[in-house]
């Protein structure tokens, strides 16, 4: 026979995939450190000190990071600003880069895709 209709109401996980909440401040701070390295600085590109870009990340089951989207707020800054459009896809460009995208995701969050909020500030 057929599972009963409605899934598991009690399946625990995200559902919306987002494990952002999930993750501790160490992990944060290791998956931002993961991804810093790859990050081409230009400390000459006006109002670098004060950059900031909210990046919403899609990981796969690996935790190797796929897709990069900006955040409202920052789509809007990289649409209306150059110099930030340019520091903004420096942003992206390093999550998606081969050396960097493979990020330290908690083995417990591991296996099918999952999306994080990244907040850059070189």
């Amino acid at each position: 026979p057929n599972p009963v209709q409605g899934g598991a109401p009690d399946g625990g996980g995200s559902p919306d995939g987002d494990i952002t909440s999930a993750l501790s401040a160490t992990e944060q701070k290791a998956i931002g450190n993961s991804v810093r390295r790859c990050y081409t600085e230009d400390t000459a590109a006006r109002n670098y000190a004060q950059f900031v870009a909210h990046l919403v990340v899609t990981v796969d089951g690996t935790g190797t990071a796929r897709l990069v989207d900006f955040a409202p707020q920052t789509q809007a800054q990289v649409d209306s600003d150059p110099s930030y459009r340019a520091l903004a896809e420096r942003a992206r460009d390093a999550v998606l880069s081969p050396t960097c995208a493979k990020l330290p995701i908690p083995q417990n969050l591991l296996g099918q895709t999952r999306q994080l909020k990244f907040v850059f500030r070189p």
